[in-house]
């Protein structure tokens, strides 16, 4: 569902800076989960807040006065009710809602809506004095009669971003998309806008913003300008569904626009808001969701500490070394510091904060999924759906290749590596077949079966197979070039004088291109009960269920896992498949999932 970023949250904070000046809390009720504000002025209509710590802030004309109360309504009455609204304010454009009063002394009501929400009231010298949820971590508290603290922010803020910065970031991604999501705090859905006003896509390389840094950084503060001075909200479909903005965005279909981004709440959220329920999860029932979510949090926090001990590791080998040493360290072993310090001992400093960094979010993760676990201990037992019980089978010969079958339903086979690339050429490539190579050190060779008729689709499809499949994928490419050729261009005769190693073969005559493949994956079990990894819009064809994946600094084994859990909880058998057969199906490398499809139909991964 369609949630708020930072810039709505800007554009809804001026909304309630102009409609609540001069008024005063006159009364306040419950409402599910969230709160209802009336403010008062004298000589003019009441003035309705819906306060929701899952959905937002926002002035609401649909909202009915309630008579229903809780503790923490009545708590909250003894510190706000007949407090004047002085002003509103956000920081560092995050998701949080920041609302002043003047009642004997400074009060600041401040709602978070980053999971699982909160609301909390300070004081004039910014301490606690009501929270809904205290939080008592070892990186955050949010405790009565303690200095309120903000959530941690790990990226740029977009308002301080400069032509420095992002040079630093495009050293240390490989995509466009994750030069900017991973390093500056911009919403998913406004980098993909920057991105698409600059001409770019999400996975486009990085190298493709080199030189235009300052443009960059102009178009970002381009967006925050029309937020905050001429906002068009509106809601538009995106390839991740409907999505709430604050600006028009470029290129898509707009299925509602409105005078406010009030009017938008109120009509997307204020029944959730306020209901005290949320749209039941599928099938799996609430115990089958916190399950989910707990093991995600423990396999997070794991590879957290983890990537943790690899950046001791080099903060200690970087303090060894010269400066350049140090710097090529730093970036090989992929930490994230914007500002690179210039002396060993300060980057291994660097790498050291990094370290602690993911340590304390891998301690955040684990106390999360600890409330989680008391939570679950309340809930009853879950209703199963019991996974699909694969039939056993005799292996199809093309099964010890990497295969799939194309959206036209040919076959097409790829090598493993330089033992399986010689067979795969000598024994089973005929005259009507068609042979491709990525243009890249270290590729398989696919081979389209019957493949003289191909259509330019499935062309496609065999490319960003060939990519995927190469050395490209463990170096984090976004995409590649691949090439086809007929059979009789492939020899594996050296020209006079020269040398073959082995695997290899001479192409031989004209390459026929396609250009910029993507490197993404998707896999899932066709009817068969095998499992089936290739290019999205094929094993769409073949596969009811399926997850897709790009790819991403981590174990082949661990993606693996997480892959079959995916396709378990999706029912598409992924629970009975042998978790080897799903590492071999993969990739050299791991990977991140990105989207997942089931029967009921596509969506990205929560």
């Amino acid at each position: 569902m369609a949630e708020l970023s930072g810039f709505e949250v800007l554009g809804l904070l001026k909304e309630i800076g102009s409609s609540l000046r001069g008024t005063y809390v006159n009364n306040i009720f419950s409402a599910g989960p969230s709160q209802l504000f009336r403010f008062r002025k004298a000589e003019s209509p009441d003035v309705w807040l819906v306060v929701s710590p899952k959905r937002g802030v926002w002035i609401s004309k649909k909202v009915e006065e309630r008579g229903e109360t809780t503790e923490f309504t009545t708590k909250l009455r003894g510190e706000i009710e007949r407090a004047r609204f002085t002003g509103a304010s956000q920081a560092d454009l995050d998701r949080v809602f920041e609302l002043h009063f003047e009642r004997e002394g400074g009060l600041t009501l401040v709602v978070e809506l980053m999971p699982p929400g909160n609301i909390i009231v300070t004081d004039s010298e910014g301490r606690v004095v009501l929270a809904q949820e205290e939080v008592r971590s070892k990186t955050r508290r949010v405790v009565r009669g303690e200095a309120y603290k903000p959530p941690l922010q790990n990226r740029v803020s977009p308002t301080a971003v400069t032509a420095e910065d992002v040079r630093r970031m495009l050293e240390q991604e490989t995509s466009a998309g994750g030069a900017i999501g991973r390093h500056v705090g911009l919403p998913r859905k406004y980098v993909t806008e920057l991105l698409t006003r600059l001409g770019l896509m999400d996975d486009s390389p990085a190298s493709s913003l080199r030189g235009r840094e300052t443009e960059v950084v102009r178009a970002i503060l381009q967006m925050l300008n029309e937020a905050d001075k001429e906002p068009r909200p509106s809601v538009a479909e995106t390839p991740k569904g409907e999505e709430v903005f604050a600006i028009s965005p470029t290129g898509l279909k707009l299925r509602e626009s409105a005078g406010s981004l009030s009017e938008i709440c109120d009509e997307l959220f204020l029944q959730e808001a306020t209901s005290g329920a949320e749209a039941p999860p599928p099938e799996g029932g609430r115990r089958k969701e916190l399950e989910v979510t707990i093991s995600k949090l423990k396999s997070e926090a794991e590879s957290l500490v983890s990537r943790a001990e690899s950046a001791r590791v080099a903060a200690r080998e970087a303090a060894a070394g010269t400066t350049h040493d140090a710097l090529e360290i730093l970036k090989t072993s992929g930490i994230t510091a914007v500002r690179v310090p210039a002396t060993p001992a300060a980057i291994a400093s660097a790498a050291f904060d990094y370290a602690k960094k993911l340590e304390r979010k891998s301690a955040e993760g684990l106390e999360a999924a600890a409330r989680l676990e008391k939570a679950l201990m309340k809930v009853g037992p879950s209703q199963k759906r019991p996974a699909t019980a694969l039939p056993k089978r005799k292996p199809e010969w093309f099964e010890r290749f990497r295969w799939f079958t194309t959206s036209g339903g040919k076959l097409a086979i790829g090598g493993r590596d330089a033992q399986s690339n010689t067979i795969l050429i000598k024994r089973h490539v005929d005259d009507n077949d068609l042979v491709y190579h990525a243009d890249l050190f270290g590729s398989p060779f696919f081979v389209l079966k019957g493949g003289r008729d191909q259509s330019e689709f499935e062309a496609l499809e065999l490319s960003q197979a060939t990519v995927s499949f190469s050395s490209g994928w463990k170096t984090g490419l976004g995409a590649a070039d691949a090439y086809w050729v007929q059979r009789d261009q492939v020899s594996g005769t050296a020209e006079s004088g020269e040398y073959l190693a082995k695997g290899s073969f001479v192409i031989r005559g004209k390459k026929n291109f396609v250009r910029h493949a993507m490197l993404q994956v998707a896999i899932g079990l066709d009817v068969a009960g095998r499992v089936m990894a290739g290019p999205e819009s094929a094993v769409a064809k073949a596969c009811k269920d399926y997850v897709v994946l790009v790819p991403h600094r981590e174990k082949a084994s661990d993606t693996a896992k997480k892959v079959k859990r995916e396709l378990a909880l999706l029912g598409a058998g992924g629970g009975s498949a042998p978790l080897d057969d799903i590492i071999r199906a993969l990739p050299s490398g791991g990977g991140k999932i990105v989207r997942k499809k089931s029967s009921a139909g596509l969506r990205d991964k929560p």
